[in-house]
């Protein structure tokens, strides 16, 4: 038997961040990871993803050069290349979860297979660690629909694919959240003809309706089928197709030949052989149940990160890890919240996403006390002269200034919403946002721009209440 302080079980960004946190606190620490450190955010998503998605930009920016005074190429689309290059970018970000890193920060790494013995105890490929605390940071992966005839003739999911060297021909993608979304475009741009399914009412349905019509929009100009509200019942071979059926509500069918199907249906916790039941650790819909200081359903059992279902981002994932050793270790606790946490979704352009969105805020505060300021890219500057003018910029608050959302759609909009979580977080109205002073030209002036609004908001209410004053004094 081993003892350690803390043992954790996966080595993916909520695991990292935990087993260093503690080790940096003088914790003995056991890190315990089935493959390789990094999880899936290095090794199969944000990093790789993002790689491809910088690449299918360049490809339509070269198409479209003409917007540039630059004659329009028509680019030669070489998949191994691009996936080379794809590898060669995540390559030089791995050694940043290098086991060595970690072993010198006195980490015990262990690489195989993790099961809970006791409330206390975990076994790994017959080696017993003793701890005081475990911490399960196990992560998720494709969460396959039960589709007649998926499994038995195959699919591509983010992590498959990535593996791959060539680009079909023609894809259906079955799901239309931001893994869809995102992978739908960059297909499109590689060249494939591409078909979204989406048994909901609509795509990328957490965020504003008015983001979901502008990239829909986008999307479909770009030459992708959408067809939200219906789902995919069964695949068949036919000849080299795969012959995908799929029904709506209303119970009509139709069926699609395509050459691959790509899943991105949501996504399934990584929790089979943790030995949870054994330990008593209670699940919810397949996801381990937390409470909010990130604790189980047995005392000093925690769990971290994408595993417990929550939101699914590597940077919640770090936010989590860091709450769970100041709860782990220290006296007291520190509540996980979620209000002022942002998001991005990086189709081109990126979406940028904080707080309510303006259908939330009217449920919430009543539509009589919901403001919305929004403008647009193609008035702002510097978008026109980058040539990136689609999209806007869109805040949401209520009728004191006080920031309840905001939502970006234009390049780099996942940068450009920062000021907006930091103003959210600090409590700073939009009045006060409003007074930002940006460099000229920048896309920060959007947000300048959007603030001052208010004061128009402002002055059309003082306004109206000067006309019913003068008519009243006529009287």
């Amino acid at each position: 038997m081993e003892n350690f302080d803390v043992v954790v079980i996966g080595g993916g960004t909520a695991g990292l961040v935990t087993a260093s946190g503690c080790a940096r606190l003088g914790r003995k620490v056991a890190l315990i990871e089935r493959e390789k450190l990094g999880g899936d955010c290095l090794w199969t998503g944000c990093v790789p993803t993002k790689a491809l998605v910088a690449t299918a930009r360049l490809i339509h920016q070269m198409s479209h050069a003409d917007a540039y005074g630059l004659e329009p190429q028509t680019v030669r689309v070489t998949p191994k290349a691009i996936m080379d290059s794809m590898r060669a970018q995540r390559h030089a970000i791995e050694h940043h979860d290098d086991p060595e890193k970690f072993r010198a920060l006195g980490i015990e790494v262990i690489f195989g297979n993790a099961k809970l013995a006791s409330r206390n105890e975990v076994d790994v490929d017959g080696r017993r660690l003793a701890a005081k605390d475990i911490v399960i940071a196990t992560g998720t992966r494709t969460a396959v629909p039960p589709v007649e005839g998926l499994t038995e003739h195959g699919f591509l999911d983010h992590a498959s694919f990535l593996n791959q060297d060539a680009f079909r021909a023609s894809l259906l993608i079955l799901g239309g959240g931001a893994i869809g979304i995102e992978f739908a475009q960059m297909f499109r741009r590689f060249g494939s003809e591409v078909v979204v399914v989406e048994m909901g009412d609509e795509i990328i349905n957490k965020e504003d309706t008015d983001v979901i019509a502008r990239v829909r929009t986008i999307l479909t100009e770009e030459g992708i089928v959408i067809r939200t509200g219906w789902s995919a019942k069964s695949v068949r071979i036919d000849g080299s197709k795969k012959a995908v059926r799929i029904e709506n509500a209303l119970g009509e069918t139709m069926e699609l030949r395509v050459d691959e199907i790509f899943v991105a249906s949501g996504r399934r916790a990584n929790t089979e052989t943790l030995g949870l039941e054994a330990a008593g650790v209670k699940t919810d819909r397949g996801f381990i149940a937390v409470d909010k200081y990130l604790q189980t359903s047995v005392p000093r059992i925690w769990a971290c990160g994408d595993v417990h279902g929550g939101m699914q981002f590597t940077h919640v994932a770090a936010y989590e890890a860091v709450k769970l050793v100041r709860n782990m270790l220290f006296p007291g606790r520190s509540a996980v919240t979620y209000d002022d946490i942002p998001w991005g979704l990086y189709t081109d352009p990126e979406v940028g996403h904080i707080g309510m969105t303006e259908r939330e805020a009217i449920g919430k505060h009543g539509a009589e006390n919901v403001r919305t300021y929004r403008v647009e890219m193609a008035d702002v500057d510097r978008a026109v002269v980058d040539r990136t003018p689609t999209g806007f910029l869109k805040l949401v608050c209520d009728k004191r200034g006080r920031i309840l959302g905001a939502h970006a759609l234009c390049a780099n909009a996942s940068t450009l919403i920062e000021p907006v979580v930091l103003a959210r977080k600090k409590k700073v109205t939009v009045s006060q946002l409003a007074q930002l002073v940006s460099p000229y030209p920048s896309l920060a002036d959007a947000l300048q721009k959007a603030a001052s609004l208010y004061y128009q908001d402002v002055a059309k209410g003082w306004l109206g209440s000067l006309g019913k004053w003068i008519a009243k004094r006529s009287q």
